[in-house]
């Protein structure tokens, strides 16, 4: 399970860049039109500047970006280790 500093991060993806308010880390981000294609596009650019991770097209599955806790479940998996622990991610975090 991802932890919520991960948690916030996302959330503050969506706030800050495309001036979404995500109610909920479970909220159904695609259900709800919170992620459109270009909004998706707009994530996976940042989950893998911000995480230094590289996404591939067989992992596009929307199932793993449905929520922000999908999503940050995702990024901590793909990742093989807890996020805050990433130094990228902490720079990036601590420069907010």
């Amino acid at each position: 399970m991802a932890d919520q500093n991960l948690y916030a991060q996302i959330a503050a993806f969506f706030s800050g860049r495309l001036n979404l308010t995500v109610p909920s880390d479970t909220q159904d981000l695609f259900e709800t039109g919170v992620l459109d294609s270009l909004a998706f596009v707009d994530l996976i650019m940042y989950l893998e500047q911000e995480f230094d991770i590289r996404i591939s097209t067989d992992e596009l599955e929307p199932d793993n970006f449905r929520s922000v806790a999908k999503i940050a479940s995702f990024v901590t998996a793909h990742d093989g280790r807890k996020i805050s622990m990433h130094p990228k991610a902490n720079q990036r975090t601590a420069a907010r």
